[in-house]
């Protein structure tokens, strides 16, 4: 038996060793066939390396006949670009849509790289609405009619001078004198101001911007004089406004620097914001004897265009419009926004035809040469807001996109600032992605950009404690932390009424007690014939009892004394 156990015990550790060598032998020969191809990628690198020096070299030691037929290349190169270029731009600018392509299709790198296009506006600039630097412009400073751009003023002064957004809804009165700017009302409709805002921004209409000023001031002067003051309010130094619809005057001028100032503050309006948004939309104007509908069309010609190639998918609005006085000239006014940073352009005495393939070459241009100094990032919490009458009254508050800065080259980072502006007069319902407040972005105390604070999460109405700013969860907490106190307060009434309950029944117990000692004591004086007491002993009195008698005397007694000693003192007084 014991041999057969050695046996398999050797025949164990045979194998055991076979297979450890078997191990052994195919590491080895993978390490040994690595090494080769190791060697061999290093080398390949080390090749190409050797071969671009080689090559550096080689140019370095180029004659001047070579450098000069390497010019001439170069120089025919750039012919063919200018030519190719020339016949995109006849060609409804296929670089720019091919640009447009690749952004669509989710591409991170640009298939085409943009370039400067082909501007045929005599006053134009591009400017990041996020950080205010100015990234192209030409003859910007030029004082020229800014046309129905004007409009974008007068939709601020008429806003400022809201009380609040309720105002929307009342109506404007068309009289004989603002019937006499436009056909668009008649004398005796009303019209909504909510109505002659929309109508204003989205399809540039004149006779509603009449109406508004009549609306917004007691007297038209009034009001231009307001519309003035807005713009030095924004620091524009190069414009004056005559009449609120745009029309031509001498009087009334502006810059392409300034409008782009303006149009970044007409941004930052909700109400303008989402009118540059509509495509169309109807009015409904009212009269003593009828009401009739009234369409408009917006005028930004990069979203509503019916060409497909005029569309530029980044834009957020503009507005267009073209004055025959003293030359027929189109005046454009335009937002976009690339990765987060916001483009206005502005073109002056342009050409309606070009201003598509301008206005998006601009934009896509301008993304390659503005400055991006990131100051937060997008999707940050920046803070809380409370919420009146909402299921919740404190919401969180994000950052909307990225916050950038430009401090220019003669300046320092340590001028750029930020202030976070948390609106405190918000009311249920909120939609989620609301607006909520601004994050600020200050350089040398002068406000260049902001960024929309919004939440992540719609606030339906709530209970009515949340008018008092409870939400519905406070609310559920506040009614168990009160149920809870209540239960305890009868948990503890009850305890009390068991501990009478159980006092009185002891003490019903003691009298009774009492009682059948003192039957016994009655019963035992009749079996032994104790007749020298006709009448029952008293019931010795409880301890309470005793102690309030004890009192009692003790009080007696010393009023007793004290008596006595006035009484002492006052015969030896006599004496």
């Amino acid at each position: 038996m014991s041999d057969n156990r050695n046996t398999l015990h050797r025949s164990r550790n045979r194998m055991v060793a076979i297979l450890s060598v078997i191990l052994s032998l195919v590491l080895v020969t993978t390490i040994t066939f690595d090494a080769p191809f190791v060697y061999a990628e290093g080398e390949e690198d080390a090749q190409t390396e050797q071969l671009a020096e080689e090559g550096a070299a080689e140019g370095d030691a180029a004659g001047p006949a070579d450098q000069a037929e390497s010019d001439d290349t170069a120089a025919d190169a750039r012919e063919d670009g200018d030519t190719a270029e020339e016949a995109d731009s006849s060609d409804d600018d296929i670089s720019i849509d091919d640009l447009l392509a690749s952004r669509d299709t989710g591409d991170t790198g640009l298939t085409v790289k943009a370039a400067m296009p082909d501007v045929s506006s005599s006053s134009y600039i591009v400017m990041s609405g996020s950080t205010s630097e100015v990234v192209i412009d030409k003859n910007s400073t030029s004082k020229m009619s800014p046309g129905k751009l004007t409009l974008l003023v007068t939709a601020m002064v008429a806003i400022d001078n809201m009380y609040n957004e309720s105002e929307l809804d009342n109506t404007v009165d068309i009289t004989a004198k603002l019937a006499e700017y436009g056909s668009t009302y008649k004398e005796g409709e009303s019209v909504k101001v909510g109505d002659l805002i929309k109508a204003m921004i989205t399809a540039g209409d004149e006779q509603s911007a009449e109406a508004i000023a009549s609306y917004s001031a007691s007297k038209r002067k009034i009001f231009i004089r307001e519309m003035n003051s807005k713009a030095m309010e924004l620091g524009l130094m190069d414009s004056n406004f005559s009449n609120p619809r745009g029309a031509y005057s001498t009087k009334q001028y502006s810059t392409a620097a300034d409008l782009a100032v303006i149009m970044q503050a007409a941004m930052r309006y909700p109400l303008i914001r989402d009118a540059f948004e509509l495509r169309n939309f109807t009015a409904v104007v009212t009269s003593k004897d009828d009401s009739r509908k009234i369409s408009f069309k917006n005028t930004n010609v990069l979203t509503m265009s019916n060409r497909p190639s005029d569309v530029y998918k980044l834009s957020k609005g503009g507005l267009m419009g073209t004055l025959t006085e003293p030359k027929t000239s189109t005046q454009y006014a335009g937002v976009a926004v690339i990765d987060d940073m916001q483009f206005i352009v502005i073109l002056m005495d342009s050409s309606e035809s070009r201003i598509p393939y301008e206005a998006k070459g601009l934009f896509e241009y301008a993304n390659t040469l503005v400055t991006r100094n990131v100051v937060i990032e997008a999707g940050k919490k920046v803070g809380h807001v409370r919420v009146r009458g909402g299921r919740y009254t404190r919401l969180a508050a994000y950052t909307a996109a990225q916050g950038f800065a430009y401090v220019p080259p003669e300046g320092s980072e340590e001028l750029v600032t930020t202030e976070t502006v948390l609106y405190d007069n918000l009311e249920a319902p909120l939609a989620d992605g609301a607006k909520v407040g601004e994050y600020r972005i200050y350089v040398a105390d002068e406000l260049k950009g902001t960024v929309d604070l919004i939440t992540r999460k719609s606030d339906p109405a709530g209970w009515l404690p949340s008018t008092v700013y409870i939400s519905n969860l406070m609310t559920v907490i506040i009614g168990v932390i009160l149920f809870i106190i209540l239960l305890f307060i009868l948990r503890i009434a009850a305890v009390k009424r068991r501990r009478r309950r159980v006092k009185e029944a002891r003490r019903q117990a003691k009298i009774r007690e009492l009682a059948r000692e003192q039957m016994e004591i009655d019963e035992d004086r009749k079996r032994r014939n104790w007749t020298y007491s006709t009448s029952y002993e008293k019931i010795a009195p409880r301890t309470g009892d005793l102690r309030k008698e004890a009192v009692e005397s003790e009080l007696r007694q010393s009023r007793k004394d004290g008596s006595d000693s006035k009484s002492k003192s006052a015969g030896e007084d006599k004496q």
